[in-house]
């Protein structure tokens, strides 16, 4: 669809191509234009000498404007706008930890010293929002509930249950979809971004860690594909990950019981008894009794308030593979073209797989044992000797189990 005249952020787009392209006749400009903005007919030669001289176009449809002198580097703020503006003009879905981590590329670029940055913190980004204009738009969530005393009951079946064993021979495992090339839900901008097709690329994770967080299990990919392409004809195990294949990329109990059977025999080896509390689901249903291994399930409808991954492990461990995306779409937001907006995110699954172990790895184990506690169905008040001996480990050696 073409139309007659440009956008304010358009014009701003358009200062931009001239001051990075001097050479440039303002035919050619008019040209780039209406070709860029898909305008009826490129703008005069007038009409982009207009646009040239004003120097304030890109900030005057801010209702409340601010002098420069009150920005602390308005170069850095200039170009940032400007990026964001950018973004905006190609559809591009940008978050505000992505605008920080770009406000610091500037300050490289400008070579700007480290001690005499501003800190990016969520506090500027606001203010730097409100100067320009920009707003963030659209959030999705949804909230889970569970009743009191099954919550409550449940917790006091748990507890007793893991008395019987020492802290760190208790276990927990959950699963979590990935859908490793979703565009953001949300993006700052100044106007309204038409909705980019969801991607359906997904994964399942499997995370399974102990009450310490000293033994974590390598994560387990479920994908839909037997043989991805980018593994390139190689096996899994010869690139270092765990992955197996089911029709719908789900858990499934032959999965399931795969899995139990490479951890029982992990056990064995080190002559250790667990205890394995998993949700309750149908694919979680153990098809032969393990020798070193218990598995139990929590309680019908109290995933959300029992079980300690769920508690903000998973998040956690999230929060890390998401910057990594961030870092991954921050080196390609600035070479993506117009219509191909929806690639900045589509990362080879190999890819997001060698972070997730890496993100895996890097949930430490603070953070693990108070999700534990969090959940109430572990004894805090009574650490065993072994537990004592762990606290004295200054080093904080941690496993990771294949």
């Amino acid at each position: 669809m073409t139309k007659k005249r440009m956008t304010l952020h358009e014009k701003n787009l358009l200062r931009m191509t001239w001051k990075s392209q001097h050479h440039s006749t303002y035919a050619e400009l008019g040209v780039w234009a209406a070709h860029e903005f898909k305008l009826l007919n490129p703008p005069t030669k007038s009409a982009i000498c207009k646009i040239l001289k004003k120097q304030d176009v890109e900030r005057n449809d801010v209702k409340t404007k601010k002098n420069d002198s009150s920005v602390r580097f308005p170069t850095i703020e200039n170009e940032l706008s400007s990026w964001v503006l950018t973004c905006e003009a190609k559809g591009v879905s940008i978050t505000g930890d992505l605008i920080k981590q770009q406000a610091e590329a500037f300050c490289n670029v400008h070579e700007i010293p480290v001690q005499s940055r501003l800190v990016f913190t969520n506090g500027w980004l606001e203010k730097f929002q409100k100067r320009h204009g920009f707003t963030s738009k659209i959030q999705h969530g949804e909230a889970r509930s569970a009743c009191k005393d099954a919550v409550d009951n449940g917790r006091k079946a748990i507890l007793d249950l893991t008395a019987g064993y020492n802290r760190r021979d208790v276990f927990n495992m959950d699963e979590t979809a990935y859908f490793y090339a979703l565009v953001p839900h949300r993006s700052i901008t100044r106007n309204r971004l038409p909705g980019l097709k969801k991607s359906k690329k997904r994964v399942t994770i499997a995370l399974t860690t102990n009450v310490t967080g000293t033994d974590m299990i390598e994560p387990l990919f479920i994908g839909k594909s037997k043989k991805p392409r980018c593994f390139r004809g190689q096996e899994s195990q010869v690139l270092g990950i765990r992955y197996t294949s089911s029709k719908k990329a789900w858990m499934n109990s032959q999965i399931f019981n795969s899995y139990l059977d490479d951890l029982n025999k992990s056990m064995v080896m080190q002559d250790r008894k667990i205890l394995l509390l998993v949700d309750n689901v149908s694919s979680h249903k153990l098809a032969a009794d393990l020798t070193n291994v218990e598995l139990k399930t929590l309680p019908p409808n109290t995933t959300a308030n029992l079980q300690p991954l769920d508690a903000g492990v998973i998040a956690a461990f999230k929060a890390k593979i998401k910057k990594k995306q961030l870092e991954y779409a921050l080196r390609q937001v600035n070479g993506v073209l117009s219509g191909r907006q929806d690639k900045l995110y589509d990362v080879p699954v190999i890819e997001t797989m060698s972070w997730a172990r890496e993100a895996w790895k890097a949930v430490s184990p603070s953070t693990i044992s108070n999700c534990w506690n969090r959940v109430g169905i572990i004894d805090v008040d009574l650490p065993t000797l072994s537990d004592r001996i762990l606290s004295w480990n200054v080093n904080g050696d941690r496993h990771t189990i294949v």
